[in-house]
């Protein structure tokens, strides 16, 4: 079943991998570039949490995180999941796919965090030929896991 599927990744280092992945596996799933640009440091944080779940989430099922050497570090990834992993209005949560980029460092604190529980489904990016369909299919179904879901960290406010 296609899925659209949001992409969360550090965009100096990861941009090729991204690209790659829309390129190659965006005509099976709906691969959304909606990435956040730097206007929205003059929002307040309301305003931007409000314009990733509207303008950038809103159509989306499913939020893949690359993981690269420096995606831990970035604020912007972090509120994209945290975004991911809250249902408002008529719109359920996504479920969470992590993959691991030969370049991989620490996860996400707050992906690893769902890692831990059971909710966000991971997979190596050597694989990615062969697994990706499923692992989108699995981190879709995990949407229905609520009690899975950890949450409550609070947002980086900054990139370190």
């Amino acid at each position: 079943m296609a899925h659209k599927v949001f992409v969360s990744y550090h965009h100096d280092n990861d941009q090729a991998k991204a690209d790659y992945l829309r390129t190659q596996y965006g005509e099976n799933n709906t691969l959304l570039d909606k990435s956040l640009d730097e206007a929205y440091e003059d929002m307040t944080d309301d305003e931007i949490l409000a314009a990733i779940r509207t303008e950038h989430l809103k159509d989306s099922t499913v939020t893949i995180v690359l993981i690269g050497s420096e995606t831990a570090n970035r604020k912007w990834v972090d509120w994209e999941i945290y975004a991911s992993l809250r249902p408002y209005g008529d719109r359920s949560r996504n479920g969470l796919l992590g993959i691991y980029l030969p370049t991989a460092g620490d996860a996400p604190a707050r992906l690893q965090d769902n890692i831990d529980s059971g909710y966000a489904v991971t997979m190596k990016w050597e694989n990615i030929s062969w697994q990706l369909e499923s692992k989108i299919d699995d981190a879709y179904d995990n949407r229905n896991k609520s009690a899975l879901v950890k949450n409550s960290r609070k947002r980086r406010e900054r990139n370190s």
